[in-house]
């Protein structure tokens, strides 16, 4: 049964019943509260919108902080924002959501 409430799950309308929704992918934990999403939905949305870290070659999920690099012809590359991926100096950030950056912010001048 569909639902309209708050605790439904954006994706398909059913009731999600405990928050965060937390799945393990590729070996890395996401946990979310918001938006709402049931543990299905997430799974299918780290597979059709997950970005490759540069770093390590993993997948970086929807959903998760990331250090944003500029390549050699302005592209953007990401990283995992974590102790065992992050690169050292890179001073931009953002948060990676369905399939494109957001929030993209630099936090220090170099």
């Amino acid at each position: 049964m569909e639902c309209s409430n708050p605790g439904c799950c954006i994706e398909c309308g059913k009731q999600v019943a405990e928050l965060p929704t937390t799945v393990e992918y590729h070996d890395q934990e996401v946990h979310l509260f918001n938006p709402t999403v049931c543990t299905p939905c997430l799974v299918a949305l780290c597979e059709t919108h997950s970005t490759e870290c540069v770093n390590c070659g993993k997948p970086i999920p929807p959903f998760t902080l990331v250090g944003v690099l500029k390549a050699d012809d302005g592209e953007k590359q990401f990283v995992h924002m974590n102790t065992s991926c992050l690169t050292v100096g890179s001073a931009f950030h953002g948060y990676w959501g369905k399939g494109k950056l957001h929030n993209f912010v630099e936090i220090e001048a170099c």
